[in-house]
This record gives structure tokens, C-alpha cells and sequence, in this order.
């Protein structure tokens, strides 16, 4: 068997520690190859004095819901762009926390069927579920003061208004068979295997033929945050945030049977072409039904990315 070939089965099958419980499996990530820059993350773990009071905990979600200026309604993309903000929000405030990283089993191991997490559209443009391949949250420590136990509280506005148990946030993305694992919270996205790229391992850079069929594999290397980041990050949230504008200002208001209601949400809903809509100078179609909202959602945009690039250039500072 060829070195090559000795590499690629490896890394499909991934070097990971697998525990499992009573649905989704647990695991930690014991090995990375360096890939694409990424490296192993690391995980730090938390202690008694780390834990924070139920009262806190109620008080934070509540900071995130009504002050943080994130929109938590729109969830197509970005989880780990908003779970970054929430991050450094913390760090802020002096709070120790996790991220907790939920997949797809398909991610893990090609021996694993496909098991997406799926949501519902919080905003309702989309008639189907939203399947996602994985999802990122802050997981924080916090002590019942009546029984002095210390639970493990995922703080994920985008379910509940209310911190969640760890199995209570797995049920709500109905994936039983997912595989989760809770990193540092520096650890902002991750390499995976997919068609057409090429990797850097070692410094020799190596063009590994991926069938299209094949999931896009975790590596077991991830990226940390730096400010190279913010851009995306603002990008993103200002896109997200004129998605949740434009249906309550726009769809919320049309009549079910106005055909204008379907078609706006579709354009609205599709994430990247929506995005690209917005962050263009070129006019579009006037046939397109967001034809005569596009001025004034690209304003917002374009104030949106403003806002959040000088917000995480404060945050980067504390």
C-alpha cells in the first residue's frame, strides 16, 4: 500500500475518540493533519469556579435576544459567524465558555449514512425543513443554587429563549445519530475534504482526487478566529439581518394569495444569491419581484456590514 493511499485512509476514517450516549455520540478530535492551514483544536476544561449562576445565565440569553443586535430568526447560514460574536461578547463580559459543534454523521465517516440536522424556517419562507451539516452554539458552565449541581447550558437563541441541556439542544435538531464535541471557543470554522481542492500538508501541497459523491469530511484541523475573519463575519450577519428585515417589512404583509409573497420569499430565501443581490452594483432584471425594494435593502446592507465591521473591531480590542 503507497504512502498516498495510506495518507487518503486515514483521513477519511478520521482519528476521533467516539462515545456514545443515548442518541447523538460525543467525540474528540485526537488528531489533525494540518491541512489548509487549519490545525487540531484544542480543548480547555472548564471548572466549578468557571460556572456561572442560573441567574446569569437567564440574564445572558436575554442580553443576546434583546441587545446584542444579532438576528437570531435568520438561520440559513452563519451559525458560526454568530456563535463568534456571542464569543467575543463573552470574553468581554469575563465569562469562560465552549463551543459546542454538532455534525452530521456523514461528516464524520464515509461508513456513516447521511443523518442532516433539521430545523424548522423560523421565518417561514421555506415549505421544507432547513438541513444543515453542522451547527455551532456557546456552551456555558452554571450552578443551581438549590441543589449546588453544575449543568453544562447551551445559550443558542436561534431554539429558545432560554438555556438549553445539552441532550434538550441536541433533540432540536433532529439528528440522532449526530456527532458532537465541545472545543475552545477560539476555534472559529473547520477543513473538510472536497472535489477540487487542494491541500498543503507538511508544506508540499497535494491534489487528493475526492469523488463528488463523497461528504465533505471533516480533516480533524480547524481555523482559529483572527481579525482576517471580520469581513466575512460582517458580511454575513448584514445579509441575515436584511433577510429578517424583508420579511417582516415586505412578506409578513402580503396576502397569501398575492403570488408576490412566494415569489419574494424565494429570492429572499435563497442565501447566496441574496447576498450577492445585495453586495452588487449591477441592477437587476426589473422582472424580478425584489426589483423595487433593491435601493433601499442594499442601504441597509451596506450600513449593516458598517455596523458590525466597527462592532467587531471594539470586540477584538477588549
Amino acid at each position: 500500500m503507497s504512502m498516498r493511499t495510506i495518507f487518503l485512509t486515514k483521513l477519511l476514517v478520521i482519528l476521533i475518540t467516539l462515545t456514545s450516549n443515548s442518541q447523538s455520540k460525543v467525540f474528540s478530535i485526537t488528531w489533525s493533519y494540518g491541512l489548509a492551514g487549519g490545525s487540531k483544536p484544542s480543548v480547555t476544561a472548564l471548572n466549578e469556579g468557571d460556572a456561572v449562576s442560573m441567574n446569569v445565565a437567564n440574564d445572558l440569553m436575554k442580553y443576546f435576544i434583546e441587545n446584542s443586535k444579532l438576528d437570531f430568526k435568520c438561520i440559513y447560514n452563519g451559525c458560526q459567524n454568530r456563535a463568534m460574536v456571542m464569543s467575543l461578547m463573552l470574553q468581554q463580559k469575563g465569562i469562560k465558555h465552549y463551543k459546542v459543534w454538532n455534525f452530521d454523521p456523514f461528516k464524520i465517516s464515509i461508513f456513516n449514512s447521511q443523518d442532516a440536522l433539521d430545523v424548522d424556517d423560523i421565518l417561514g419562507l421555506k415549505s421544507n425543513k432547513i438541513l444543515w451539516d453542522f451547527h455551532v452554539a456557546i456552551a456555558i458552565l452554571a450552578k443551581n443554587e438549590e441543589t449546588s449541581k453544575i449543568d453544562t447550558l447551551i445559550i443558542d437563541p436561534a431554539f429558545s429563549s432560554k438555556p438549553l441541556k445539552t441532550k434538550e439542544w441536541l433533540s432540536l435538531q433532529n439528528s440522532p445519530n449526530s456527532y458532537y464535541t465541545f472545543l475552545d471557543p477560539i476555534w472559529y470554522n473547520f477543513v473538510t475534504l472536497a472535489p477540487g481542492i487542494s491541500f498543503t500538508c507538511s508544506g508540499v501541497a497535494t491534489n487528493l482526487n475526492v469523488p463528488m459523491c463523497f461528504p465533505y469530511l471533516l480533516t480533524g484541523d480547524f481555523y482559529e478566529y483572527n481579525s482576517y475573519n471580520q469581513k466575512l463575519i460582517a458580511e454575513e450577519l448584514a445579509t441575515n439581518d436584511q433577510i429578517t428585515r424583508a420579511t417582516f417589512e415586505i412578506i409578513n404583509k402580503l396576502d397569501e394569495k398575492d403570488p408576490r409573497k412566494k415569489n419574494i420569499s424565494s429570492v429572499v430565501s435563497d442565501y447566496n444569491s441574496f447576498k450577492t443581490m445585495l453586495q452588487s452594483e449591477t441592477q437587476i432584471n426589473g422582472d424580478n419581484p425584489f426589483y423595487s425594494y433593491l435601493s433601499d435593502y442594499r442601504m441597509g446592507y451596506k450600513n449593516g456590514f458598517a455596523f458590525w465591521t466597527v462592532e467587531l473591531q471594539k470586540l477584538n480590542k477588549k
